[in-house]
């Protein structure tokens, strides 16, 4: 048995696509399929130019920097991160967006995209091969085990091409059809070339050894060709003639090849280009740089010359998945802004204004025309669901941020907008308040200094909760539940500041720096050892912002200290609530800065509480809508249902599943538990909106917990 199956991996051997003594397809067409071949490999490369010139008009790493030495320094970056210990996360995150993480949806999608990729890649490459056995190495090199191991390989790419453009296209035209209904029919066709190159290429193969069978040719070892062989043995019952299988083989080789060509000529021109530019594109994000750092050139951008060459890359590494903009709340609720849009717009504008001769620099490209307006860029809430999102690691915000710059250096800017930032320079808060009336929000008791501390441990109450009615019941809250732990804590008392998160994501820089400035020289001032923040975008300004302007404090979310505070026995719970509850993960807390386990930690130790998750929580929750500015932005007159509103809606039916299994006579109240007082006031207003105050009310975390300490 052993020199049997060694001798079948001996003898194995033939020619790459037909037996050529046979003089059926002769040299000509030979010479016509490769003549094709490199026109279509001229169209990509043509393509491939027309792509990259637009990325060099980008911004380099430093303004007087040379192309020579920024090419040289992108090159021994590539490799530096090719080669880099970060490489497998890089490719686990940027192509799974974090597998252990997504959603049903999103693994179906991961998985047929693996296998479209891999099996794409797989079946080039076995062409390739062949083509080099052919005319190359004078048909040497496909013969013995490297022909069994070359036909093994081409069925199994071949199979997980088919078998990932089928389950795409079951997904996305069957199973899923709302949620791709943006796809629009280049996505069909792609899906239907490759559905095509994987079928035509089995029957290439099973006709070319269906034809060795019906002329009684020892080919034993093409049973390794596991997928050709058995199709073989299935057309040899048709009982075809040699000229008829010499006519479908020609019909499924041209065909195959035609559509391969077509399709590869298409790659550099379509939603092709991110097979190599997306991987590319993951190569070289800096993937240590934290979420909540944004990056944005504080001049702004205006037209394609001022966004930087690395924007422009990731431009061209969108894939059209439609993960970014079925995350978009914005989009959601009836705004015409898509991240997906904005990111093909910018690419479109870029290839428009650099073709393959034509130049045309300094074109502004917020307009009609481009199809990036004010009122695309103004919708943004920031909420980071896009980005969080993204298979490619495309940074979204930074170029509508950047583009904001812009909008308010022409003085196109919403009234309220304006408000706001001229508050937070006149006064240092963003409600258009006087200073003095910071600490009016207690009632009772004496707000402890930061000077006074030993543990010099600062609590940053912020604007919204020392001024907006609502949030003051949760500043009191706070306050309480600290005295009533017996913590060492201070306070900067109206000396306190905006910590600018909002000015940057509006794309004011230069407030948000003397903000940051101004905050960082105090703290520094009183030789704060530890912060505390109520609000999650004070957390996210202090932790990841604060320093590149030599802000490096140990800061926490209130909710991350009371879990500490409840380890060490410093809070204990001793009031049953009687509550059922759901949680809002804020997005400055979750996707930002990956704070999820905290608040849940919290409520899971509430006693007489129920909890049930909202469909949309973690890393895929749904916003509030007062991120990036939202809070302030009067609604505009085509959305008819705001995503607060349409997040209040959420909860209210899923705190009406969780009161179905309740079977006990006294009915529990239905909370809405949020962390954030952005997220408190938007979600209590939105309740009062949509008449549903009797049904559902919002309390901030700290409000629980100061009454199950009661």
């Amino acid at each position: 048995m052993i020199q049997t199956i060694l001798s079948i991996l001996q003898e194995p051997g033939r020619e790459a696509y037909w037996p050529r003594h046979l003089e059926l397809y002769g040299h000509q067409l030979g010479f016509l399929i490769y003549i094709s071949a490199m026109i279509a490999v001229l169209i990509v490369l043509i393509g491939i130019y027309r792509g990259m010139r637009v990325w060099f008009h980008g911004k380099y790493d430093t303004e007087d920097q040379k192309f020579i030495l920024f090419f040289l320094g992108l090159i021994l970056k590539v490799f530096k991160n090719i080669f880099s210990r970060s490489l497998p996360k890089r490719i686990y995150y940027g192509i799974g967006t974090g597998i252990t993480r997504r959603e049903s949806r999103q693994w179906f999608s991961f998985i047929a995209h693996s296998m479209i990729m891999l099996g794409f890649l797989g079946a080039a490459i076995a062409t390739i091969i062949s083509t080099i056995h052919e005319w190359f190495l004078h048909e040497e090199l496909l013969v013995g085990p490297l022909y069994i191991a070359h036909s093994l390989f081409a069925d199994i790419a071949g199979l997980l091409l088919f078998l990932g453009t089928t389950l795409a296209l079951m997904r996305r035209y069957l199973m899923d059809r709302d949620y791709y209904a943006r796809a629009g029919y280049e996505d069909l066709l792609l899906l239907l070339m490759l559905f095509w190159i994987s079928i035509s290429g089995f029957f290439v193969e099973a006709l070319r050894i269906g034809y060795g069978l019906v002329n009684q040719a020892e080919i034993s070892f093409e049973v390794f060709s596991f997928i050709g062989y058995p199709l073989a043995l299935i057309l040899q019952t048709l009982s075809l003639t040699n000229g008829q299988i010499f006519a479908l083989h020609l019909f499924f080789y041209l065909s195959h090849l035609g559509v391969a060509f077509i399709g590869a000529s298409y790659i550099a021109y379509g939603k092709f280009f991110h097979i190599g530019v997306g991987l590319g594109n993951i190569v070289l994000t800096d993937i240590k740089s934290p979420a909540g750092q944004l990056r944005f050139d504080p001049e702004g951008i205006k037209s394609i010359e001022d966004f930087t060459f690395y924007q422009l890359f990731e431009t061209s590494a969108c894939m059209k998945c439609h993960f970014c903009h079925n995350y978009c709340p914005a989009q959601d609720t009836g705004e015409p802004l898509s991240p997906l849009k904005v990111v093909q717009d910018v690419k479109n504008w870029g290839r428009k204004q650099y073709g393959l001769i034509n130049s045309k620099k300094n074109v502004p490209i917020i307009g009609e025309e481009s199809g990036i307006t004010g009122d695309v860029l103004w919708a943004c809430v920031t909420c980071y669901a896009c980005v969080n999102a993204c298979p490619h690691l495309i940074g979204h915000i930074d170029m509508i941020v950047g583009m904001r710059a812009n909008l308010i250096e022409e003085g196109e800017i919403p009234g309220t907008f304006t408000t706001m930032l001229e508050s937070a320079y006149n006064y240092g808060n963003i409600w258009d308040q006087p200073k003095r009336d910071r600490v009016k929000w207690l009632k009772e008791g004496i707000l402890p200094s930061i000077k006074e501390s030993e543990s010099k441990l600062l609590w940053l109450p912020g604007d919204t909760l020392a001024y907006d009615p609502r949030n003051q019941k949760v500043a009191r809250a706070t306050y309480e539940v600290f005295t009533k732990a017996g913590i060492d804590f201070g306070t900067l008392g109206d000396a306190e500041k905006n910590d600018g998160n909002e000015m940057r994501r509006l794309g004011e820089e230069a407030l948000f720096q003397m903000l940051a400035e101004d905050n960082i020289k105090m703290f520094k001032k009183n030789n704060v050892k530890r912060i505390v923040t109520s609000s999650p975008h004070a957390f996210n300004a202090i932790k990841n912002e604060y320093p590149e302007y030599g802000g490096e404090f140990d800061v926490v979310h209130y909710t991350e200290l009371l879990v500490e505070l409840i380890e060490e026995g410093k809070i204990e719970f001793t009031k049953d609530l009687n509550y059922e509850v759901t949680y809002h993960d804020p997005c400055y807390l979750g996707r930002y800065n990956d704070v999820y386990d905290a608040p849940r930690k919290i409520i899971e130790l509430l006693p007489g509480v129920r909890m049930k998750e909202m469909p949309n929580h973690g890393q895929f929750s749904y916003c509030c809508g007062g991120g990036g500015g939202g809070m302030f932005r009067e609604t505009p007159e085509w959305v008819t249902t705001r995503i607060s509103e349409r997040r209040v809606l959420e909860a209210k039916r899923t705190l009406d599943l969780l009161s179905e299994d309740e079977n006990e006579d006294k009915p529990k109240q239905k909370v809405l538990i949020a962390a954030c007082p952005f997220c408190t006031s938007m979600l209590t207003d939105a309740t009062k909106t949509q008449q549903l105050e009797e049904d559902v009310e919002v309390k901030d975390l700290i409000e629980l917990v100061l009454e199950a300490m009661s």
